[in-house]
């Protein structure tokens, strides 16, 4: 629970059981309610339908149920370092917001965005969250670990080579935006900038968790935030918290 002023709750999911669907809240501890979720999930599986924004209507939704993404395996809770996960699958899961309002995506193109995720090594897949042209943010496998592309420009694009270790570990990536510079950071320390000129992004765009142009992401999200606004300067105490939570580095 982010925000304590919502009272909605956490995720939409729908069990492998008899298709039938419930919403998950937080427990006393503002977490996700795990016990009400395998109460309902029993020994199957369960996957999530919606992920409820906690800003109001900009939730993230998959309604084709073989591209859900999944949260219950054969009756456990997927974790990564003991906090729930959800799991994509690297071949089609994907949530989609499909109205992005300016208390998330800024169109002065000052934007910030945080996400707590782990890739599986074994996955060809790059894209962790797209947005509509002309503005794009994902993780990269191969040639770097979060770029902005501005109208698909390369001269644009922030591209760095992946740390060692990278893959099938929990990081959380820092990824912020003015009009005049992007930055990158992985675990508290910063590992690229870049200072071409941003593209302004639409106001009204569709927001997509696990897919860069038919790139798709293979591994676990647990978090992912945004904001209409560039918190480089607030980028220490914001990583701080999340990494308490996390216990990422």
């Amino acid at each position: 629970l982010l925000d304590s002023t919502y009272t909605g709750s956490a995720i939409r999911v729908r069990r492998s059981s008899d298709n039938t669907e419930q919403d998950i809240g937080f427990n006393v501890f503002s977490e996700l309610d795990t016990v009400s979720l395998l109460a309902f999930a029993g020994t199957g599986d369960a996957f999530v339908k919606t992920w409820y924004s906690q800003t109001g209507s900009n939730d993230a939704t998959q309604t084709t149920t073989s591209a859900q993404p999944q949260i219950v395996s054969s009756g456990a809770v997927i974790t990564e370092n003991g906090k729930p996960a959800i799991q994509f699958n690297g071949v089609g899961n994907t949530l989609e917001a499909s109205v992005i309002s300016t208390d998330i995506i800024s169109t002065n193109a000052e934007n910030t965005l945080l996400s707590v995720m782990t890739q599986d090594s074994a996955s060809a897949a790059n894209g962790l969250v797209s947005m509509a042209s002309p503005r794009y943010v994902t993780y990269t496998d191969y040639n770097g670990v979060l770029y902005y592309d501005a109208g698909n420009n390369s001269t644009n694009r922030l591209s760095v080579a992946a740390p060692a270790g990278w893959d099938d570990t929990q990081h959380l990536l820092f990824w912020s935006s003015s009009l005049t510079l992007q930055q990158i950071s992985v675990d508290g320390s910063q590992i690229a900038s870049n200072t071409s000129q941003s593209t302004i992004a639409s106001a009204s765009a569709t927001l997509i968790i696990g897919t860069y142009t038919q790139s798709f992401f293979q591994g676990n999200v647990q978090e992912l935030v945004l904001f209409p606004l560039d918190k480089q300067t607030d980028r220490t105490g914001i990583e701080t918290n999340v990494n308490t939570f996390y216990s990422i580095y």
